[in-house]
């Protein structure tokens, strides 16, 4: 059976559970020709809902797998392109689980990620941020990528800007603590919700340690 007639939209159903069993069926047999057909069934633009299957079934194999989507990368991020929303925050997750394995091409690609987590979804924000997150740990890209972050950071929604903070903190040079601290010191004036100003102060006070 053709690995497109197992997704969800093909069995009628709303639910990612075949696109999860399609994916493991696919990183057990370690299925670089299965990817492979995924990859024409989208490029062949059948409707919206299978294209979305189909490009979350390869999400989902990244997670498991990020070395079967490692040579895929120009296909994902011509995905963020995509009219259609699942499309992109599917390619966008993809491309976040195998960005440790394709560094330098993302950081070429970055306009087009930036571009796609200002238009998209909360889910293709946070795993372009991720994405940036991976490349700010790379020594060649670290000064580039951490004044890129800053500018999402002054621009997350309050409910995201605690989480993002958390792990940009984690992976943190200390070089960077100043800097860090002064936006996120102008953004708490931003903030009214009790609970994102209390994680924003915990933040604060984590760096305001590490001085």
């Amino acid at each position: 059976m053709p690995i497109q007639d197992q997704l969800a939209f093909a069995l009628d159903r709303n639910d990612q559970e075949p696109n999860r069993l399609v994916a493991k069926q696919i990183v057990d047999a370690g299925g670089s020709k299965e990817v492979k057909e995924l990859i024409s069934f989208i490029k062949s633009k059948p409707k919206q809902r299978a294209q979305s299957d189909a490009i979350l079934a390869l999400a989902y194999v990244g997670e498991q797998a990020p070395a079967l989507l490692e040579d895929e990368a120009v296909f994902l991020i011509s995905q963020l392109n995509s009219s259609i929303n699942r499309v992109i925050f599917g390619s966008m997750i993809a491309l976040a689980h195998i960005a440790h394995l394709q560094k330098e091409k993302l950081f070429d690609s970055l306009p087009q990620i930036i571009e796609a987590m200002d238009a998209g979804t909360v889910v293709t924000r946070d795993f372009g941020y991720r994405i940036m997150i991976t490349l700010y740990q790379d020594d060649r890209f670290q000064e580039d990528m951490f004044l890129l972050i800053l500018e999402q950071l002054m621009k997350a929604p309050s409910n995201q800007l605690g989480q993002y903070a958390e792990r940009l903190i984690e992976v943190l040079n200390n070089s960077h603590l100043s800097s860090l601290i002064k936006v996120l010191e102008e953004r708490r004036s931003d903030i009214s919700n009790e609970y994102h100003v209390k994680r924003l102060n915990k933040n604060l006070k984590k760096l305001y340690k590490q001085l």
